[in-house]
């Protein structure tokens, strides 16, 4: 599990060789030393395993799967990737909980620089139309693994739009992101659940099961 918080990026060294599962190698020089083969590390959101390291290289195992709802087999050689390694149990959730599993791939619409005394920077996501139930103002969603708040909609346009501090913007790789470009989306567990109990329930919801089912 991860929080969306990422501290570490790298380069893609060597990139997916074919559509179908296969392996992906990540210059950083920091992680050989801290993730064991075996371990799992957040590739711009996607939780991958890690299977072999060699001074400042680190190769993944990548599913068929993952390549199929993610952005990784069109990640070519020198592309910056946000790096994230799992959270303990004694770690602060400064983000949101994240599971590493992209849910889909969204395009980059819009992006603007916006003025004032700290400049943000504001993003506009497309992305499928019946992932648009997933999306609510003032919630949170991961972006190529990057806990992000929501800070309105469209659901005419199926687009979100995001608000990225200085600090995100300058140490992610956002501030390499062109327009048009996809990315990994994650949408929050919760509201993912709670579509789930309501397929489930469609006649004979109460307000009391819901609370039963989030345990509140």
């Amino acid at each position: 599990m991860f929080s969306g918080l990422i501290k570490h990026i790298g380069v893609i060294s060597k990139p997916l060789s074919g559509p179908y599962e296969g392996e992906i190698v990540i210059e950083n020089n920091k992680l050989p030393e801290i993730v064991e083969i075996g371990g799992s590390v957040a590739v711009n959101g996607a939780c991958l395993t890690l299977t072999k390291k060699s001074n400042n290289l680190l190769t993944f195992f990548v599913s068929e799967e993952t390549i199929e709802k993610s952005t990784l087999s069109r990640l070519h050689q020198g592309k910056v990737v946000n790096l994230e390694i799992p959270i303990t149990p004694t770690s602060l959730l400064d983000g949101h909980i994240v599971l590493g599993h992209v849910d889909t791939t969204g395009k980059l619409i819009k992006k603007n620089i916006i003025k004032g005394k700290d400049e943000s920077t504001r993003m506009t996501i497309q992305i499928k139309k019946e992932f648009m139930k997933f999306v609510v103002t003032k919630g949170s969603i991961a972006v190529d693994g990057i806990s992000l708040t929501i800070a309105d909609y469209s659901d005419s346009d199926h687009n979100f739009s995001v608000h990225i501090i200085p600090h995100t913007f300058d140490n992610t790789n956002l501030k390499y992101l062109n327009l048009y470009e996809e990315v990994n989306i994650e949408f929050d567990i919760i509201g993912k659940y709670i579509e789930r109990l309501l397929e489930m329930n469609k006649n004979n919801l109460t307000m009391d099961k819901l609370r039963d089912f989030l345990g509140t």
